[in-house]
């Protein structure tokens, strides 16, 4: 009898006695999920035909409705976890009248830490003017609030990537052609007066081929905006082939050098957009090439492995000259070289526009080199099916 009176005890003495006039319904469930007493405010709302009704009875839920199984979730986890929960659901009165409540339950348990169930207070939430000072967000309000806010900021970015895109597209060109036109009349006019200058013509060489740099820049700021908006194409991509026409087009290097190629002859087929895949390993094949130009037997190795997380990795190593780990930081950064351009020909944008690619299509990108001892790369594709990752700007 001790466990008996036990378990009625902590019930006896509820609810408390302001609770009648209360603007919310109270009310206190079992352990079996029974409603075992109710203030008059719930009683009036729900008008019970009788006691230790089972709660979802007592709220006026059918039989076999969806919002039965959310509340023996509820129980259930309230005995799991001895922490109060709420939950909001779609309740109807005794007049008919539907409305929106928020339930919130705390657990009840005896002295000795036995279960007996929960009190609740459940309040209609179209009858307060300001519900969001009054009760706090639950979890998937506070996500959805959430989403909206990176709605808008995404809003914001797509709105602020079109401006720039068309500025680079068209009103920085401008100038640099207005700069090559007057440097072609400059030289015109030299030519005019005989002025055969040597320190003059090193000056306009000079500016031309800055001109030139500064709008090879922007077609790659404006090329790499590009890749950050544009949708996905998102199919089976079989590598095998495609590396094959990367290679067709990489051309024989500069130095005559014949490459030392090592391509896994069973590379996977990934899902991702082909041409932008294509793009990425083009970049990195690109770099391994140029630094091996100084190497007497250049070798280039591009292999993969299935890792136990599911992804793909692909490896693209080569003998090249390397570059000074301390650098690395930057490596993935539009414009930041680890050579001197008077050495390697390139802007310094190849690695970001790859990194870009890669995490546009859920997946990381590694380097890692030492001076004169090669270079490692290493990139991520997930296992599975891509639907449309990254920013859609369109």
């Amino acid at each position: 009898m001790t466990t008996a009176t036990s378990l009625v005890s902590p019930v006896a003495v509820w609810p408390p006695i302001p609770g009648h006039r209360a603007a919310a319904a109270l009310f206190v469930v079992t352990a079996d999920h029974r409603v075992c007493a109710a203030n008059e405010t719930a009683s009036a709302w729900f008008d019970p035909s009788g006691a230790m009704l089972p709660l979802a009875s007592f709220l006026g839920i059918p039989d076999h409705d969806e919002r039965m199984g959310d509340l023996l979730a509820l129980a259930a986890d309230l005995k799991a976890n001895r922490l109060p929960r709420e939950m909001r659901l779609t309740l109807r009165r005794r007049n008919l009248e539907t409305f929106s409540a928020l339930l919130m339950a705390t657990p009840l348990a005896d002295s000795d830490g036995n279960h007996l169930g929960f009190d609740a207070m459940l309040l209609d939430l179209s009858r307060w003017s300001d519900r969001s000072a009054l009760v706090p967000p639950t979890r998937d309000e506070s996500l959805a609030h959430r989403l909206e806010d990176a709605g808008r900021s995404l809003a914001m970015l797509r709105r602020e990537l079109e401006g720039i895109s068309q500025v680079l597209g068209h009103d920085m060109r401008s100038p640099i052609r207005h700069v090559l036109a007057f440097l072609r009349l400059a030289r015109e006019r030299m030519e005019a007066l005989h002025l055969n200058d040597a320190a003059l013509n090193e000056y306009c060489d000079g500016v031309q081929k800055a001109a030139h740099r500064l709008n090879a820049m922007i077609e790659a700021m404006h090329d790499y905006l590009h890749l950050c908006r544009a949708r996905l194409n998102v199919t089976d991509v079989p590598l095998g082939p495609l590396v094959q026409g990367v290679l067709a087009h990489l051309g024989t290097p500069r130095t005559g050098q014949p490459i030392e190629w090592q391509v896994a002859s069973d590379l996977p087929t990934v899902r991702g957009d082909p041409m932008l895949l294509a793009q990425a390993i083009r970049h990195l094949l690109d770099n391994a090439v140029k630094f091996t130009r100084p190497v007497a037997s250049p070798r280039i190795v591009l292999r993969w492995s299935h890792a136990a997380d599911g992804r793909f990795h692909l490896h693209v190593e080569d003998n090249g000259v390397g570059f000074d780990r301390q650098h690395a930081d930057r490596l993935f950064l539009l414009f930041q070289r680890q050579h001197h351009s008077s050495d390697f020909d390139g802007l310094g944008a190849g690695l970001a526009m790859t990194h870009c690619i890669i995490e546009r299509h859920g997946g990381e990108l590694f380097c890692d080199a030492t001076p004169d001892g090669g270079c490692r790369v290493r990139f991520t594709l997930p296992d599975g099916r891509l639907d449309e990752p990254g920013i859609d700007v369109d």
